[in-house]
């Protein structure tokens, strides 16, 4: 009897302990991963690939990006001006900026970084149900960088293309585009992209040597993979419908091969999204749906019932019916 009972505890406060893990892993706002993930790219780049970026612009950069959010939040009033949400928002931005961004001076990040975090407030549009900032901060200071300041210059290819690096970029942006229910924009987008770049290298009749490594390449740099998982499934900035925002991937990734190996311009994935960050409002009015939100927007993934302890009747029920096993003599 008291077997059976010691079982039955060990049982409840396993269920329960595994219940608890999965609800605060459930109410984890993704962008803790996002901040995460980015500084290690960041490092990454900064002491195994020895990019030019100086402290100063790292320093000067959140600076600007954090001061400027809550300039705002503070400057309207907003409900939630005392909360840390917009200042994880501050800090992603700031990542992806000094990821992507270089310049030969001290000023051109700490603008690109006011001016992205204001276009959250100033750049806005969509149906009621799902209206947000139209652009990505990162991509708009890195389209801005490129085309309209003196000075600064892009930097995507920095990461090499190593299987490794490759694989820590899919395993981590994977599990943050899961986390804010994105991964099918991830995927359609990459899927897209890969396909367009095969049927190029086949149309120019590439061997498999070196064609298969130039392929591999294109489609798995550390910045594809970045832009990716991390740029154009923004919740914020992409389609609310699901089957709506595939298609936006796939058009994203057409967009931005026409531009790069039709047209040969350069910074095609950068260039294209900006512009079709323009079109989302127009999508998200043809086809409405609630928009995303960072903390209790998405559902909690629902818990398997062979993992929920009973309840204390139920409980209290089990202990008093078990019945000890008794041993049988004589066999």
């Amino acid at each position: 009897m008291n077997t059976v009972v010691a079982s039955l505890y060990s049982t409840r406060a396993s269920g329960q302990f595994v219940v608890s893990s999965q609800r605060m892993w459930a109410r984890l706002d993704a962008r803790w991963f996002q901040i995460l993930f980015l500084a290690s790219f960041l490092a990454l780049g900064a002491f195994g690939r020895d990019f030019a970026l100086t402290g100063a612009q790292v320093l000067l950069t959140f600076g600007s990006a954090l001061l400027t959010q809550a300039a705002w939040q503070w400057g309207l009033n907003l409900p939630g001006k005392r909360n840390w949400g917009g200042y994880l928002s501050a800090l992603i931005s700031s990542f992806g900026m000094c990821i992507l961004v270089r310049a030969e001076n001290a000023w051109v990040h700490p603008v690109l970084a006011c001016a992205a975090m204001s276009s959250k407030y100033l750049i806005r549009g969509g149906p009621a149900a799902c209206k947000s900032h139209l652009l990505n901060p990162a991509n708009f200071a890195a389209f801005a960088a490129w085309a309209w300041l003196p000075g600064a210059w892009l930097s995507p290819g920095q990461w090499g293309s190593e299987s490794l690096a490759a694989l820590w970029f899919i395993a981590l942006g994977g599990l943050v585009t899961q986390r804010v229910s994105r991964w099918d924009v991830s995927l359609a987008f990459l899927a897209s992209w890969a396909l367009l770049l095969g049927g190029r290298l086949w149309v120019l009749g590439y061997a498999w040597n070196p064609g298969g490594a130039m392929w591999l390449q294109q489609a798995s740099n550390g910045a594809v993979l970045l832009f990716a998982f991390f740029m154009v499934s923004d919740p914020m900035t992409t389609p609310q419908r699901a089957s709506v925002r595939i298609a936006y991937a796939v058009l994203v990734a057409v967009g931005a091969f026409v531009w790069q190996f039709v047209l040969f311009k350069p910074h095609g994935l950068i260039v294209v999204l900006f512009l079709a960050s323009w079109t989302v409002p127009l999508w998200n009015w043809l086809w409405p749906m609630q928009r995303f939100q960072w903390r209790g927007g998405a559902a909690p993934p629902k818990t398997s019932t062979a993992l929920v302890p009973p309840n204390a009747n139920e409980f209290d029920n089990m202990v008093r019916t078990a019945t000890p096993v008794r041993p049988v003599l004589g066999t």
